[in-house]
């Protein structure tokens, strides 16, 4: 786990809501082509009431193209409007052909296509899964990287804000808004609208903030313009909602399901502890005390000695206090009791903080910057421009307030009573874990925008490279990982506050050592606190001579860091719009108080040129002290949830299960790594169970149970003596971090290939005139290659027929003004080839990140579909030379490279997958190498560290036949860390005849990794919804092996026969890689050579056919399905999961089996929505509803989930049999206009581009690793879903989903239904197996998996072997 970046409570407080599943300022004008021309004050508004707020654009990264322009509405509504130039240039070929009318008798009146053509996508494959028994797999998003049109606005407005009588009543709201408006009141009108467009939705509830977003594809340049209709549905919310009807009742139940799916979450279980605990709620509850009521006078006293002392206000509420999140309880059993009204509450809620002075909103499309503004006036102008319902309480946002910083948390500072400090809380955790978290509370962090001291800070602490302090606990076997920092939302930064917070995973061993590991953590304080006194001298900039010493730490440290945030901004990827949206939105917020000059760039760098220094000399004297904070021990050694009754039970008496050992409840269960001996004697340390456990609590909305201590005086007077300023002891080797040697120097772009190299009319769509007679003809085509040739400069052309043509470009020097950064090629632009005998038009330009881009330059072009509507021009075959090719390929060793040319940033991947003899034999060898793994990546912390602080990320992990490798980032110094990674993980080669672990090991690592491992095991399929889809697979991949075989298997292992196992996995491999980015032929091959040295002398290559191959088990095809039923792990997990799985076919890649693929990918785009909306928004099964393709090696599929609080198992099941047998009919009526919009849809989604460098490797990869080598699979798709019928479509569905034949009778069909039912008291429950000896479940479970395989008699869909592709080889080596 990286430290200082990452950000701990991140997803602590933010609730999502899933529909679909941050001087004075110089007014500017900014033109539509992205000129600004200086406007005074006093006519800065146009006669629409419009306000031009300051130039975004100068402060756009180095590669972001697109326009910016800042507004505030008459209404007061500010605005960021972004124009997409690619998809405005494209929309501009309006027209164009219409001027030669008067030459062209065959080329006039011609309605340039809109070209939405976006190159990229890749079939979701679960073969690729690391461990896919315990991960959980994701839903496939078909929306992913296309360019669409986003919108995001904000509401300064969130949980902080809910009424103490109605808490999550923000998150409540957040819901309804969905729910229909008075100017489009079906319920599922604008869910419904957006999906059929191949659009989607969400929103999230932050401490704060609200925020709601959506995407949609860009318009054509005729037809329906979309992209405003949604706009208009969208802004209704904000105008005119329903807010109420039978939907409020379904709404709440959403609430409700949504609580209970995240009430087992450790993370979100600790984060309400914090705010039960804090003290400020106005009867701090397990403090003893009563803020309320008359107190002692000793402890008035001691209550005015702390309040004078503390930096924590005294008004004894603080909103950190509340339950942001909602449940049934608190919106409704609650308020009911009390006589309140939810919905009058609910919509005066609304009345008083929806208004255009408290909200932020952010549009982004292909349009004009004056169109998006005009559009965005029209149908924004009558959201109220202040509250409809004034509130005492809550002070407005007005006119003159131009940042809008007012809120009613403005009262409100520090959220920790100091009765709540000093204190350690033990808490039980649902997993099995051990989590020591320290947090400090800070004044506020937005002001500090500008050098961030927080993250300076966390940086510091944070950090995992030689001196650190993870360094130091990993050395003593007490720690595996650290995390420090402040988040970004709205619990660890917000306007009242901050928490910062460093995060500690222990050892087992280090559960004893906990007061010593916080010993350390202070000794490095006062390490800090020393260097900051001793300080350091400034330098003379001319001479570089020494001048007057200063305060502080070594400059060095804020440059390097400074210097790491400009590169990271300055090439960071173009991004997925909806994220582009919501971060500017977020940037936005006026509690976050950035200005706004800097919403685009002030929450990524650094802009002074030192450090806070009095900033950071207040936290570290003042604030990061021990009277400043709390400690929170969240450890499985105090049991588990599971090992309690439930403490929400009125009238019966608590149960908790009786160990089999017959000793206290209160107990170590981590029975899992009870057999990892520990380094020392059991007399070492403290018995972490040693307290009073008799005064235990229970945090009443999740029910966790946890106790309170103060810590001793003299505990604390240890703590404080070691963060006094002073060096450490020569025992303690902790230091400041070392300079970073991977900090990249050199950011050059590769040349490309003499004989395809770069120019500007390169991947564009061009219209072609030629003489045909005494007429002039237009024929389109791509400009696909580009080279010199005896002083010639030649472009290759290929025409729709897919012939290529070699061309003479005339006048070549008019090009070169091009080549940078500042014009580009736009579509209109005009040329001529052969000495004028040819004239082209560019149609169609690339954005970031696509390939060939392909347009007919009229709308009606492509009439290949039923209705005749316009279908996405599909581009040429991309030449050999820009796709993957092998470099090397000898003893097993094959190397594929690709030489970026879309990206353009000095940016590479390597990745390597290593296949080895024997994995599949047994549960040992795959635990084995599991932990070979975890034991390289531990031993690679602190190099990896210093690369990842400079965006060099690595990654090792297992697969089903072996591990992957993979190095990422900067290309300069990306080698350099892929050696060190290969020479920790080969330095277990040639081990034949060893008993110990090789010198790269550190000594004691062996027992931490294994510990943290089986603890992994024991925590897989931990809640319902994830355990389903493990199950699903385990059952349909017979060489994966369970978590529970693979814990057993490891349970006692010594490291001799460790060594033995992985040396004799190693012995024969087959190696995969692709070297692809910034990295020419020259670098490609000099990683095949590192890699080919890295293996050593002993490497014996391990020939294809040799590997065991990835089998997927065969559904049973008959009437009656096979049904497993399982319980969940987790005892009392409230949920049910529900899996319904068909099987369709093998997909080798053949024409029948592509046409079979995108039929599949069809129903699921047309299912989508409508599964959603019934069965989870109208009848209200669960929160968790979905569908999707399954591909799951080679073998196609389509799956169905339903998980639910409230229904049975076979409720869902059926549930879903039904809307299966009901939308038949749904299919029969549909038009064609409706089947053409789902087609033309998912056709534009398959020709997507990529929104990173990352998407795109990641796509080639997959190809490469599953033996396809198709790299290309999505045009072939495209052409077949062209000439689909909605006849083919309902044929399919008839023959793997429907379940009647035509006779009205059952028929067979390849279905498997999977059921993990939970706990509940409600029809959840019914039906869960009853297991005695919890033990005994993974027993079950392999049992179940096995009787399944016997049941279809092991019978397979054999190996899947693919057509063959031609092999892009270049000169083999």
């Amino acid at each position: 786990m990286a430290a200082a970046s990452i950000l701990f409570y991140m997803l602590l407080a933010t609730i999502n809501t899933a529909h679909r599943q941050h001087h004075p300022i110089r007014r500017t004008m900014i033109s539509s082509s992205g000129n600004t021309m200086n406007k005074s004050s006093s006519s800065n508004a146009n006669d629409d009431g419009v306000i031009i707020g300051p130039d975004l654009n100068p402060t756009r990264s180095k590669m972001d193209k697109k326009l910016y322009r800042h507004i505030t509405l008459s209404n007061g509504l500010k605005c960021v409007l972004i124009c997409d130039t690619v998809a405005m240039r494209q929309r501009k070929l309006d027209g164009y052909y219409e001027s030669d009318d008067d030459e062209d008798e065959e080329g006039g009146n011609e309605d340039v296509e809109d070209d939405e053509d976006e190159e990229g996508g890749n079939h979701g494959d679960e073969g690729s899964d690391k461990e896919g028994e315990e991960e959980e797999e994701e839903e496939e998003d078909d929306d992913d990287g296309l360019r669409k049109a986003a919108t995001a606005l904000l509401v300064n407005v969130g949980s902080y804000h809910d009424p103490p009588h109605l808490q999550g009543l923000a998150h409540y709201l957040e819901h309804m808004l969905f729910l229909g408006t008075q100017s489009f009141p079906t319920e599922n009108a604008y869910d419904s609208f957006l999906s059929q467009q191949g659009g989607d939705d969400n929103a999230y509830t932050d401490m704060e903030h609200t925020l709601y977003h959506y995407c949609i594809p860009q318009d054509g340049s005729s037809g329906e313009k979309n992209v405003w209709k949604a706009l208009e549905m969208f802004a209704s919310f904000f105008i005119c909602p329903l807010l109420g009807g039978d939907s409020a009742e379904r709404e709440l139940n959403a609430v409700e399901s949504e609580f209970e799916l995240n009430k087992k979450d450790d993370d979100c279980r600790w984060s309400q502890l914090m705010s039960y605990t804090c003290g400020m709620d106005e009867n701090a509850p397990i403090m003893g005390r009563d803020y309320l009521t008359e107190k002692k006078e000793e402890d008035k006293e001691e209550d005015k000695e702390e309040e004078e002392g503390s930096k924590s206000q005294k008004k004894p509420f603080h909103p950190f206090a509340k339950f942001p999140w909602g449940d049934m309880n608190s919106l409704r059993t609650e308020p009911e009791a009390k006589g309140i009204d939810v919905m009058k509450d609910l919509r005066d809620f609304y009345h008083t903080h929806y208004y255009a002075r408290n909200m932020r909103l952010v549009v982004m499309a292909g349009y004009e910057l004056d169109e998006i503004q005009r559009r965005v006036v029209q149908h924004f102008q009558d959201v109220p421009a202040n509250p409809r319902v004034l509130c005492n309480n809550v002070p407005t946002i007005t006119s003159s307030e131009s940042s809008g910083t007012i809120t009613n948390l403005h009262p409100y500072k520090l959220p920790f009573h100091p009765s709540s400090l000093t204190k350690l809380y033990r808490i039980i955790p649902v997993r099995h874990h051990h989590t020591l978290t320290l947090t400090w509370q800070i004044p506020s962090t937005c002001s500090h925008w500008r050098t961030k001291p927080t993250d300076y800070l966390a940086h510091l602490l944070g950090h995992e490279a030689a001196g650190s302090i993870l360094s130091v606990l990993k050395e003593r076997g007490w720690a595996m990982s650290l995390a420090a920092g402040t988040g970004e939302d709205g619990l660890g930064d917000a306007s009242t506050h901050a928490l910062f917070g460093l995060q500690i995973s222990l050892s087992k061993r280090g559960m004893r050592y906990w007061e010593d590991v916080v010993k350390i953590v202070f000794a490095y304080i006062g390490m800090l606190k020393f260097n900051f006194v001793e300080g350091h001298y400034l330098l003379d900039e001319k001479n570089g001579e020494k001048q007057k010493k200063v305060e502080g730490l070594a400059p060095w440290i804020y440059d390097e860091l400074k210097s790491i945030a400009e590169l990271s901004y300055r090439y960071a990827d173009e991004g997925d719009v909806t994220d582009i949206v919501e971060e500017i939105a977020e940037n936005m917020a006026p509690w976050y108080n950035l200005p706004e000059d800097r919403v685009l760039d002030g929450d990524a760098l650094l802009f002074d040129d030192a450090v806070d220094n009095d900033s950071v000399k207040s936290l570290l004297f003042d604030y990061l002290t021990p009277e400043n904070m709390r400690v929170d021990l969240m450890s499985s050694l105090f049991g588990r949830d599971a090992d309690f009754g439930d403490p929400n039970l009125e009238g019966e008496e608590e149960k908790k299960e009786e160990p089999e050992d017959g000793h206290c409840a209160i107990q170590p269960m981590d029975v899992d790594d009870d057999n990892v001996e520990e380094n020392g004697s059991d007399d070492d340390g403290k018995d972490p169970l040693l307290f009073d456990k008799e005064k235990e609590t229970v945090e009443p909305r999740f029910g966790t149970k946890f106790w309170v201590e103060q810590i001793s005086k003299d505990t604390i007077q240890q703590w404080t003596d070691s963060a006094k300023p002073h060096l450490p002891s020569s025992e303690l080797a902790i230091d400041l971090p070392p300079k970073n040697s991977y900090v990249p120097k050199k950011f050059d772009i590769k040349k490309l290939p003499a004989d395809d190299g770069e120019h500007p009319l390169l991947n564009c769509s061009v219209k072609v005139c030629v003489n045909v007679g005494r007429k002039k003809s237009w024929f389109p085509a791509a400009v696909t290659k580009y080279k010199t040739q005896k002083n010639a400069h030649r472009l290759s052309l290929s025409y729709e027929d897919e012939g290529e043509k070699w061309h003479v470009l005339d006048s070549p020097e008019a090009y070169s003004k091009y080549e940078g950064d500042e014009e580009s090629i736009e579509a209109g632009h005009e040329g001529s080839l052969d000495g004028g005998k040819v004239k082209f038009r560019v149609t169609a330009v690339p954005r970031e990140g696509e390939g060939i881009v392909f347009s007919y330059g009229d709308a009606g072009h492509d009439d290949d579909v039923e209705d005749g509507a316009a279908f996405p021009p599909i581009p040429p075959p991309t030449p050999e030379s820009r796709l993957p090719h092998l470099i090397y390929d000898k003893k097993s060793v094959k190397v594929w490279h690709l030489q970026d040319r879309k990206f353009k940033r000095p940016l590479a991947d390597l990745r390597m997958n290593v296949e080895c003899e024997g994995m599949n034999d047994s549960s040992l060898n795959q635990a084995c190498m599991a932990l070979f793994c975890r034991l390289c990546a531990d031993a690679l912390t602190e190099t990896c560290y210093l690369a990842s602080v400079c965006e060099l990320g690595s990654s090792l992990y297992p697969t089903d036949n072996g591990f992957s490798i993979r190095v990422h980032g900067f290309d300069d110094n990306l080698l350099a860390l892929a050696k060190e990674v290969l020479n920790v993980v080969m330095s277990f080669r040639g081990r034949d005849d060893e008993d110990d672990l090789p010198t790269t090991i550190k000594d004691g690592r062996f027992d931490a990794c294994l510990e943290v491992h089986l603890r992994k095991y024991s925590n897989a399929g931990m809640d319902a919804s994830s355990f389903s889809t493990s199950l699903r697979l385990l059952c349909l991949r017979p060489s994966l092996k369970s978590s529970f075989s693979k814990a057993k298997a490891l349970q006692g292992i010594a490291v001799s026969k460790f060594v033995q196992v992985i040396s004799k996995l190693l012995k024969r491999v087959s190696v995969d890689a692709f070297y692809h980015g910034n990295v020419d032929r020259k670098d490609a091959d000099e990683a095949a050579n590192m890699i080919s040295a890295a293996l050593t002398c002993h490497h014996v290559g391990l020939p294809k056919k040799k590997i065991p191959p990835k089998l997927v088990i065969k559904t049973k095809h008959a009437i009656d399905h096979h049904q497993i039923v399982a319980p969940s792990i987790d005892p009392k997990d409230p949920n049910t999961a529900v899996e319904v799985y068909f099987q369709f076919g093998k997909d080798d890649n053949s024409s029948n089996a592509i046409q079979q693929r995108v039929l599949t990918d069809l129903l699921e785009h047309i299912l989508e929505e409508p599964l959603y909306n019934q069965i989870r928004t109208k009848e209200q099964f669960g929160y968790e509803v979905s569908c999707g393709a399954r591909w799951t090696y080679g073998v196609l599929g389509m799956s169905f989930r339903v998980v639910t609080s409230c229904k049975s198992a076979d409720e869902a099941s059926s549930r879903i049999e039904d809307f299966l047998k009901s939308f038949r009919s749904d299919l029969e009526s549909m038009d064609n206009e409706t089947f053409m919009e789902h087609l033309v849809g998912l056709a534009k989604n398959k020709l997507e581009s990529f929104d990173s460098m990352e998407e795109e490797t990641s796509s080639h990869w997959s190809e490469i690793t599953e033996g396809r080598n198709d790299f290309e699979a999505y045009r072939k798709e495209v052409l077949c879903l062209r000439s689909l019928s909605k006849q083919q479509l309902i044929a399919a569905y008839d023959e793997w989903l429907h379940p009647l034949c035509k006779k009205g009778k059952p028929k067979k069909r390849r279905r498997m239904v999977l059921h993990v039912i939970g706990s509940g008291d409600g029809p959840a429950s019914l039906g869960r197996p009853l297991i005695e000896n919890k033990k005994a479940v993974g027993d079950e479970i392999d049992r179940l998996v096995q009787l399944f395989h016997s049941s279809v008699k092991h019978e397979s869909w054999g190996r899947v072997t693919f057509g063959s592709p031609d092999l892009h080889r270049a000169n083999t080596v």
